[in-house]
């Protein structure tokens, strides 16, 4: 995976001076869930609830087709929980992500793209509300701050400046900071997540 990083970063970086580069800002909605162990370690299953990212991008035009994308990107992620009671649970984690995307236009206006995310955690809260009760848990220090993952997705461009997108976002890295007294260290929590939204470019260079 390292190998991959850097190639993408190498070849990115080796075009940059010939290419035309756009810079937009891009948002929209994320559809996240913890994907792994979630029942053993939480005592609920996960399932997917709706939060937003927003953040910039840079995209390096390589040649008519192919292209380099570095996004940042803060993006609210974690899960929702499946409870036996009528309150309403949900992880919210608050993340920044760095996707490095390849991106190929297959026909006009429409790209596929893959690539690999670095990703931080900057915090994490346990939320649940049952009637008018609403209790906030900070549960920074059960995930581990660094998150791998892969990208991949399409853009669709409506004009020259408006792209629509979708993005599944697949996390490798075994997120889990917490082992539960009596269980083993095998237990995985990985990020797992779909996206849709939009960019707008915002000048070239």
């Amino acid at each position: 995976m390292k190998k991959l990083i850097l190639g993408i970063a190498l070849f990115g970086g080796l075009s940059a001076a010939n290419a035309q580069i756009d810079l937009g800002v891009k948002g929209g909605l994320n559809f996240p869930t913890l994907s792994g162990d979630s029942r053993q370690l939480m005592g609920d299953q996960t399932k997917f609830r709706t939060d937003f990212y927003v953040g910039g991008y840079a995209n390096y035009k390589i040649t008519d087709q192919i292209s380099f994308q570095p996004e940042l990107l803060y993006s609210k992620q974690g899960a929702g929980i499946k409870t036996t009671d009528n309150s309403n649970t949900k992880i919210v984690t608050h993340n920044i992500n760095i996707p490095l995307m390849g991106r190929y236009e297959i026909m006009e206006g429409l790209n596929l793209e893959f690539g690999p995310q670095l990703g931080f955690l900057v915090s994490a809260k346990a939320k649940s509300e049952e009637g008018k009760t609403d209790t906030k848990v900070k549960i920074t220090d059960n995930f581990k701050t660094f998150d791998f993952g892969l990208n991949f997705g399409a853009g669709y461009k409506v004009t020259d400046e408006l792209e629509i997108n979708a993005r599944f976002t697949k996390g490798l890295s075994n997120i889990n900071n917490v082992f539960p007294e009596g269980m083993n260290n095998n237990y995985k929590i990985t990020n797992t997540y779909f996206s849709i939204g939009v960019a707008y470019k915002l000048m070239e260079m």
